[in-house]
């Protein structure tokens, strides 16, 4: 049986409070064009939450099914004209280069924001770096190792382990701006997930020309 917080998440419309939180912040100091990329987006509940406060979004997932839902639910809240759904596997070999040139087909080269929830896969992380412009904001939250006393996932491919998404950013010269190594509870104080949250900014130039980090 899943846990309440892997289910609660996974659900259509139930944005993390994490994700809003830092990307309502990332679009009140945006000055370029607010440009989003939803990685392993799911249902699209962050897709939608971006579109409904003004991002262009592409969102990527293998689920073709998941990605067609999100398409109709962005057109019926008249979102879709800033919607790109991209159909790839980012597990597989050529992953990165499918995003890249899926990018390029629409006019861009990086984009301004990432976002990750529940996703893991340790071998796409520099190339998903690559795709986030010098200023952008990385934000992601996943479980982590203890998760597999409360539920799903539990293999250890699926779960961080103790410091290692603060690790990989500090590795990467991130500027960290929020992290977070915790237990989630529900409301009878209850643990039902183990989860680490990163928000983070990649050094370089900003449009307004100031650096973020030297």
């Amino acid at each position: 049986m899943r846990s309440v917080a892997f289910m609660m998440l996974k659900a259509q419309g139930e944005a993390s409070p994490w994700v809003q939180r830092h990307l309502q912040h990332r679009l009140a100091t945006a000055s370029e064009k607010a440009c989003l990329m939803d990685w392993a987006c799911g249902a699209g509940r962050h897709s939608l939450l971006a579109l409904a406060r003004g991002w262009e979004v592409f969102a990527l997932d293998h689920d073709e099914q998941a990605l067609a839902s999100l398409r109709e639910s962005a057109d019926a809240r008249a979102h879709g004209g800033r919607l790109h759904c991209l159909r790839i596997d980012l597990e597989g070999q050529d992953s990165m280069g499918e995003v890249a040139r899926a990018l390029s087909i629409h006019g861009v080269d990086q984009v301004s924001a990432i976002v990750v929830c529940n996703y893991l896969h340790r071998r796409s992380w520099i190339g998903m770096l690559e795709c986030l412009a010098p200023g952008g904001s990385l934000i992601y939250e996943t479980f982590a190792q203890g998760h597999e006393q409360l539920g799903r996932p539990r293999r250890a491919a699926f779960l961080l382990q103790p410091g290692e998404l603060l690790a990989k950013a500090q590795a990467c010269h991130l500027a960290i701006m929020a992290y977070e190594d915790v237990v989630d509870v529900n409301e009878q104080g209850e643990p039902v997930a183990r989860m680490q949250r990163l928000y983070a900014r990649k050094p370089g130039l900003a449009s307004s020309g100031h650096l973020w980090l030297s």
